[in-house]
C-alpha cells in the first residue's frame, strides 16, 4: 500500500509542475489610448505573447474582421487607403487563384487559401505605427499630441520636440526606460536598426532621419510584469508581456533583439 501511494505521488509531481496559472482578467485601464488599445486588443481575439517568442503564435487567420479593422487602421493616415486597397486586391487575387485551382482540382489549391487566410500576407508594409496612430484617434487624442503615421520616429520626434517646447501641455515626456517605471497609457519603444542608440537622447542629433523602431501601448502593470499591445507583433494585435524589476522598470531586452531605448511617458491628470 505504501509502494502504491509513493507511485501515485511521483506521477502526480510532473502534472503539478506543469500545471499553467489562472488567465488573469482583461486589463482596464483609465487612461484612454491605453484603454482603447485594449479594445482593439479584444477585436483581436486576446492574443498574449510572453515576452520575445521565437514562433508565431497558433491563431494567425486573416479574418474578415480583422482584415476589416486593418483597412480602417490604414485609412486613418494621410494616404492610408492605398494601402488598405493593395491588401484587398492582393486578397481578392489569392481568393482567385484558388478557385480557379479548385476547379482544376489541383493539388495546390489548399496552399493558395491557406495563403491568402494567412496574417503574414499584411504584414507589409509594416503597420505597427499605423497601429498605435489609429487607437491615438479612437482614443480622440488630437494630431498635436501624436500625429498619425506608418513611421514610429515621425511621432516620437513630435513627441520629444513638443515636450522639449512646450513641457507644461505636451502629451509626453521622453524618459530612458531604465529611469522611469511605466504606466498606463505611456509608450513604451525598443531599437531595431542595426547600430542602436545608447541612449534615447541620440535621438536629437538625428531628429527628422529614418530609424526602423517599435512601440508599444503599456495597459497594465504588475510585480515583476509590464503588459503592453502593440501591433504587427507577429502579424497581429497582441498583449506582451515583459518582465519587470523590483521598482517596475523594464528589464533590458535579450541581446539579440530590439533594445528598449525610450518611454514616453503618458502626462497624467491631476489629483482630485
Amino acid at each position: 500500500m505504501r509502494l502504491m501511494l509513493s507511485l501515485l505521488l511521483m506521477l502526480a509531481l510532473p502534472a503539478c509542475a506543469t500545471r499553467r496559472p489562472a488567465p488573469l482578467p482583461d486589463p482596464d485601464p483609465a487612461n484612454p489610448l491605453a484603454r482603447a488599445a485594449v479594445e482593439e486588443w479584444r477585436v483581436w481575439g486576446r492574443i498574449i505573447i510572453e515576452g520575445w517568442p521565437d514562433h508565431r503564435p497558433p491563431d494567425t487567420a486573416a479574418t474578415p474582421a480583422r482584415v476589416a479593422r486593418l483597412a480602417e487602421y490604414w485609412a486613418s493616415i494621410p494616404g492610408g487607403w492605398r494601402i488598405a486597397r493593395q491588401h484587398q486586391d492582393l486578397r481578392l487575387g489569392i481568393e482567385a487563384l484558388a478557385a480557379r485551382l479548385a476547379a482544376e482540382d489541383s493539388e495546390a489549391q489548399p496552399i493558395a487559401r491557406s495563403n491568402a487566410n494567412d496574417l503574414a500576407y499584411h504584414a507589409n508594409p509594416a503597420w505597427s505605427a499605423v497601429f498605435v496612430s489609429a487607437v491615438a484617434r479612437l482614443a480622440a487624442m488630437p494630431q498635436e499630441d501624436l500625429p498619425s503615421s506608418s513611421r514610429h520616429v515621425r511621432y516620437i520626434d513630435a513627441a520629444i520636440d513638443r515636450a522639449m517646447r512646450d513641457p507644461s501641455r505636451a502629451a509626453f515626456t521622453p524618459h530612458a526606460p531604465q529611469d522611469r517605471a511605466p504606466l498606463p497609457g505611456d509608450l513604451l519603444c525598443a531599437d531595431r536598426a542595426w547600430v542602436r542608440l545608447a541612449h534615447w537622447t541620440g535621438r536629437l542629433a538625428e531628429r527628422g532621419r529614418p530609424r526602423p523602431m517599435h512601440c508599444d501601448v503599456v495597459v497594465r502593470t504588475m510585480p515583476g510584469t509590464i503588459e503592453a499591445i502593440g501591433g504587427n507583433v507577429q502579424g497581429a494585435v497582441a498583449l506582451r508581456r515583459f518582465p519587470a524589476d523590483q521598482a517596475g522598470r523594464v528589464l533590458p531586452a535579450p541581446d539579440d533583439r530590439p533594445g528598449f531605448i525610450l518611454l514616453l511617458a503618458a502626462r497624467q491628470p491631476p489629483p482630485g
